[in-house]
Parts: structure tokens; sequence; C-alpha cells
């Protein structure tokens, strides 16, 4: 009799099997292009937005999917079981494109291939056995967030995008009576930032180049400027932030700033970038895999969400640059709910999520600890069922 997670096609069948090496290969390629290009956050974000704008990485994420499609439709036209399961699998790896990596659009999901292990039959002993053999590695990786970290903590938050950030905050402004001094401030009168004319010359209005005072010693200067024509820019060393602004009886409102320069990453934001996208790609294929491995795909991401949302982060960190918050926007001062901060939000909270994580894959390594989780939580389960059989009774 055969295993569960025993080859189903051998012998005469490996020259079959080149085909689904090709596809998933082409399938990890995507998603190992994808996790490089994701807006992980941090000392990450500048390789990231430098190779989303390359242009090439985009334009080979696009070829990768066209072929993918292209083989999922061959592959739905030579199904046996169209046209329902088929259509699930088409649209499965055609709107998912990794989940190429292990689900064949022609082929039933009652196998999967995978290198070296060859067919395995999907179910609960298969899934069972791929968290074990993933265990330690996932660790390791999980593991990997800690330095990511650390960099972050020790560096500090970076000058120029902190003060983006507070400028969205900024809804008033006062010029002193010489003229030289620009203050702007929130609405609970906080002063956000004080300024100073770069060129030292008296005038009304606060059109032309200011100078940001009381930044840290050793801090490069940075310059804001104010055009006649709405237009607002500030500079700090080789990183260019533009955007708009509106002022009259002394309210003062930006918006639509966006980075239009980056400084050329170095040595520690590549490491950082490197070990970012790398746990990122690490959690994806993992759960790709397993959730492939799972009959019941909805029950499987139910159960294992945490490991969802780590996946899904990065995704909600890049609505900024879809834009989709700006229907949120106040007419007034247009900043309800920017986008940049919601950004912030999602990277800080994806690596802590990812940090808990490795406390749990920890904690299932050490049987005493492990088991007394597992009790912890067969108890809020009993509590809850008791509940609920409370409320059919009534």
């Amino acid at each position: 009799m055969m295993s569960d997670n025993q080859p189903v096609e051998t012998g005469t069948q490996h020259g079959f099997e080149r085909y689904p090496a090709v596809m998933f290969c082409a399938g990890l390629f995507y998603l190992a292009v994808f996790a490089a290009i994701l807006p992980h956050g941090g000392l990450a974000e500048t390789v990231s937005a430098q190779l989303t704008a390359s242009r090439i990485m985009p334009g080979l994420l696009f070829a990768l999917w066209a072929l993918i499609i292209c083989e999922a439709v061959y592959g739905y036209l030579k199904a046996e079981d169209k046209p329902r399961n088929a259509v699930f699998r088409l649209l499965l790896v055609g709107f998912i494109p990794p989940m190429r990596i292990v689900i064949l659009p022609r082929r039933k999901n009652t196998h999967i291939w995978l290198p070296i292990l060859g067919w395995l039959r999907t179910g609960k002993a298969a899934i069972a056995d791929m968290e074990l053999r993933t265990a330690m590695p996932m660790v390791f990786m999980t593991a990997l967030i800690i330095p990511v970290i650390a960099a972050d903590i020790l560096t500090g938050p970076d000058m120029h995008d902190t003060l983006m950030e507070e400028m969205d905050t900024v809804t008033r402004y006062d010029v002193s009576d010489s003229g030289i001094r620009l203050f702007m401030m929130d609405e609970n009168e906080r002063v956000i930032a004080a300024l100073s004319r770069t060129d030292r010359s008296t005038r009304e209005g606060i059109d032309g180049n200011w100078t940001v005072l009381g930044r840290p010693d050793g801090a490069e200067t940075t310059v804001l400027s104010f055009g006649l024509n709405g237009v607002a820019n500030f500079r700090t060393a080789c990183a260019v932030t533009g955007g708009t602004f509106a002022y009259g009886h002394g309210a003062l409102g930006f918006n639509n700033f966006d980075k239009v320069e980056t400084c050329p990453p170095g040595y520690l934001e590549f490491v950082i970038w490197f070990l970012t996208a790398l746990i990122w790609f690490s959690f994806a294929l993992e759960f790709i895999v397993l959730v492939s491995l799972a009959e019941k795909k909805v029950v499987y991401c139910k159960k294992n969400w945490i490991n969802l949302v780590i996946i899904l982060l990065p995704f909600l960190a890049f609505l900024r640059s879809l834009q989709l918050f700006r229907f949120l926007r106040m007419a007034r001062a247009g900043k309800l709910m920017r986008a940049y901060r919601l950004r912030g939000l999602f990277r800080r909270a994806l690596k802590f999520v990812v940090f808990f994580n490795l406390i749990d894959r920890v904690m299932a390594r050490n049987p005493e600890e492990y088991n007394a989780h597992l009790h912890e939580k067969i108890a809020e389960k009993e509590a809850e069922l008791i509940k609920l059989k409370s409320k059919l009774m009534r």
C-alpha cells in the first residue's frame, strides 16, 4: 500500500516531472522578485523603492505573470474536472501567481509536486510531515527579524522621513515681525518646526527657501521651499520630497507629499533589505506549500491567520502608492487618514508580529512550555464551547 507522502508518479513518469519543475522555478522566481520590491519599511525601504523605480523588476514580474497565466489557461483546457474545480485553480493561479509553485492547473488538488520529494498526497498527514520538515529552517528564518529590529532601533528614525510625517500635521503658521522666522504648528498650537530664511532677507509672505532649525548636531541641513504656484518641496542632502500647500489667514496645509529623490543605499541598508525580503519570502513560501497541502484551504487560513497577516502587511503598507485612502482626506487640511502614516504603522507592526511568531515557534520546540501553551488554548476553547452551548440552549 502506498503511503500519503510517497511519490505517485515514478519510473516512466520522470520525463513529465521536468514540466512541474520548470513551472515550480517560474513561480519561485516570481515570489523572489516580488519579495525584493515589496515595501518592507525601515532601512530596507530605499533599496525596495529603487528596484521598483528601475522598471526592470516590475517588467520582469509582468512577464512571469503572463507566462503563468498562459500556462494556467492551457492547463485549464487540458483539465479533466472542468468547469468548477478547474476554474478555481485557474483563478487561484491567475490572481496569485506564486501559487503556481505547487498548484498545477490541469491536475486535481489531490497531489502537489516538490523538488526531491516528488509527488505528495494532500491532507493532514502531509501538512504535519511538512511542518516537521520546515520547523527548524523557519525558526532560523524568523530569528533574522532580531537584527532587523536592532538595526532600526540603533540607527534611529530618518530625519527627512520624520519631518515629512510631522509636516502632515501642520494646520497653522506664524511669521515673526522681521519676516525671517517661520513657525509651523499643529491644531494644538504645538510648534512642529521652526525655520529661518536662507538669505536672511526681510520680506512678507512665506514664499522662498527656509532652513529648518533645531536639527541634531551633525544632521544634514534641511531646506523647505514654498513656490508661488503652490508647490512645496524640502531637501535633505540627496533626499528630496515634493508636494503642494495652501495657506491664508494663519492656516497652512500640505498635500500629496511624496519622495522624488532618495539617497543611494549603503551597505547596512542592503543587508537589512536582504534580510527582510528573505524573511517575507520564507513565510510566503511556507504558507503557499502548506495551504496547497490542505484539503480545506479556507479553514487552514483561519487557523494560521498570524502567518497570513505577516504576508499581507507589506501589501497594506503599499496602499499609499496606490492612493486608496485619498477619498478619506478632509477638504480643508487633507489629512484625515494619511496613508504614509498607515504605511509606517504597518511596517512596525510587521516586525513585531514576526517577532511574536518567533516566540511561538521556539515554544513549539520546547515540549514542556509548548504543552502548557496547548493546555491554555484547550481551556480557552472549552470555555468558548460552554458559552456557545449556553446560547444554543437559550
